[in-house]
């Protein structure tokens, strides 16, 4: 009989292996694992692949992110990388040539990084232009979203053509292909065809902001009455000045401070103080300007005949010291005075002659700009200006022939043109007394110095009336400006515009000092009102009160409030 087994107790036997069997499960094992390998070795090696060729296709997506995707925004409207930088670019140039000769005289390294050199306390120059940038985006946004008249009409093809023409000649002077001219002028981003839209809707608004500019001119009667309102700051003195300085010893005198003698003071006489200039006294200044007030009282006697000659002098080209004098409505021919200037220690006599407003005219004329290594010279310009019609109107087109395009002065024309701020020669020529419209000249400037080819156009209106109606124009395009741009809100979401975090920490400053201001006035009233604050008295009243103030006890309080609140977790300190 066979013995039953139960499946409950039934054991399975282990079975035994050989040395064989060992051998050949190390086989299996090694093959499989080569195998593994292999795949992944394969699927690595299309890794590769495929991340080398996302590699090279992400460079023109980036691209063609940076030059479509949002830079920043204005009003809901993307500003994108090209746009921006054509802007920036533009602004920064411009402001360089026109003060570039100035920052370089306050230490700005024009060709260094902006970034790292400060403009003010919190700003760098690259902030300052960032800031320049957008509010010229924001003027030009706001400009192009005005209602055009209907018969408004301007086609900026012509100019558009004129300012790409320009920036071929400016490439081929400066040596290099016109395509990294653009990208060298306008940033890493630009190519003609990026920025062609741009320009163009640039010099719609420019034509747009000179047509708004033509209707907003202040009248005849405005520039009369705000005349009559600042008569100061627009009418001409004559005078006679004789200066008298005080003649302040260089060395002591019987009337110098008394020195005490230090070893520190014999041994520094040999020294580096021995090449500073001397300090006078106050009793030493004192006299001397004793002396020459009565110097000065002596020249009062001829200052009619001896006195220096000042002709159209205006207000703020005047010493401060005799503005007030000088301008007082009082004041007639043959008047005179001795005046102190305590901080340079003399004193002016003068004699007024004469007040009234210069009525002398500006001009207007066309010029040609012929720089230093022009290949054509003047006298040749005016030529071939005489073997044409030799009218006005050819040579404005001479003007544009040779002028810089990019000048953007077309025909040449300059209006309201005064002696000031002219070389000397052409200056002169202008104001000569007889000149007559359709009158041609050409002057060559000196080594390394520009030359003129002229035509004068006629006269305009005299210098107070141009200065004034400039003022009150700029005060009108000001607030229209600030008007159509109401609402026209800069997001910056990802933090490209340092200017505006410069900003964001000053008013987060600013905002905590008036924090902390109310604070602590609230703290005095409460303080006040319960007695805290007049602790000291009450400390001497009964000599205990005031001393817990003086221990802190409420101070510390305070400034753990005052932590709280700076940091915003006042809950938290209170748990």
């Amino acid at each position: 009989m066979s013995k039953k087994v139960s499946e409950n107790t039934e054991e399975k036997q282990e079975k035994v292996l050989t040395r064989y069997d060992l051998k050949m499960q190390r086989r299996a094992e090694e093959k499989k694992r080569a195998e593994k390998e292999k795949r992944m070795s394969t699927i690595t090696g299309v890794v590769i692949v495929v991340a080398l060729a996302c590699l090279v296709a992400s460079f023109p997506i980036r691209t063609y992110l940076t030059v479509n995707g949002t830079f920043v925004e204005v009003a809901g409207e993307k500003i994108s990388r090209v746009e921006f930088d054509y802007n920036y670019n533009m602004i920064k140039n411009n402001y360089i040539a026109q003060n570039g000769y100035y920052m370089s005289m306050f230490g700005v390294n024009l060709n260094g990084d902006l970034s790292a050199q400060m403009y003010s306390d919190t700003m760098t120059w690259k902030d300052f232009f960032e800031q320049m940038t957008m509010e010229s985006i924001i003027n030009n946004k706001a400009m192009g979203d005005q209602p055009k008249p209907e018969a408004y009409a301007y086609d900026v093809s012509q100019d558009y053509e004129d300012y790409m023409e320009s920036l071929k000649k400016a490439a081929a002077e400066a040596g290099v292909s016109e395509k990294e001219y653009i990208r060298q002028s306008f940033g890493p981003y630009a190519t003609a065809s990026r920025l062609k839209g741009l320009v163009m809707e640039s010099l719609r608004i420019n034509a747009y902001y000179d047509k708004v500019t033509e209707e907003k001119k202040p009248s005849e009667d405005e520039i009369a009455a705000y005349y009559e309102e600042n008569k100061n700051n627009y009418d001409s003195v004559d005078y006679r000045l004789i200066t008298v300085n005080a003649q302040l010893p260089t060395e002591p005198t019987d009337l110098a401070d008394p020195v005490e003698e230090t070893e520190g003071t014999e041994a520094s006489e040999g020294g580096e103080d021995a090449d500073k200039a001397y300090e006078p006294s106050e009793a030493e200044i004192t006299f001397a300007m004793k002396e020459a007030r009565e110097e000065a009282e002596e020249a009062l006697k001829t200052i009619s005949t001896e006195g220096e000659l000042s002709e159209n002098i205006l207000r703020a080209n005047m010493a401060s010291q005799l503005r007030d004098w000088m301008f007082d409505s009082s004041r007639k021919a043959g008047d005179t005075t001795i005046i102190e200037n305590t901080n340079s220690h003399l004193y002016y006599v003068a004699e007024f002659l004469d007040r009234y407003r210069d009525e002398t005219p500006s001009v207007d004329a066309r010029i040609v700009i012929l720089n230093a290594d022009a290949a054509v010279q003047a006298d040749a310009v005016l030529e071939e200006w005489k073997g044409g019609a030799a009218t006005e109107e050819s040579f404005a087109e001479i003007a544009d022939k040779y002028n810089e395009a990019s000048a953007g002065i077309e025909g040449g024309l300059y209006e309201a043109l005064l002696p000031s701020g002219l070389p000397e020669a052409l200056g002169n020529w202008l104001m000569e007394d007889g000149r007559a419209v359709g009158d041609t000249t050409s002057i060559t400037g000196g080594e390394g110095e520009a030359s003129y080819v002229v035509y004068y156009a006629g006269t305009n209106n005299p210098q107070w009336s141009i200065n004034i109606s400039n003022t009150l124009l700029q005060q009108t395009l000001n607030e229209y400006l600030e008007e159509i741009s109401e609402g026209y809100e800069v997001k910056d979401s990802k933090g490209n515009l340092n200017y505006l975090k410069v900003q964001a920490a000053l008013d987060a400053a600013q905002s905590s000092e008036e924090g902390a201001a109310d604070d602590s006035q609230g703290s005095d009233v409460d303080g006040q009102k319960d007695g805290t604050q007049g602790s000291d008295v009450d400390g001497e009243e009964d000599g205990t009160q005031g001393s817990d103030a003086d221990n802190g006890q409420d101070s510390d309080a305070g400034d753990s409030g005052s932590g709280n609140s700076t940091d915003g977790g006042g809950e938290s300190s209170a748990e």
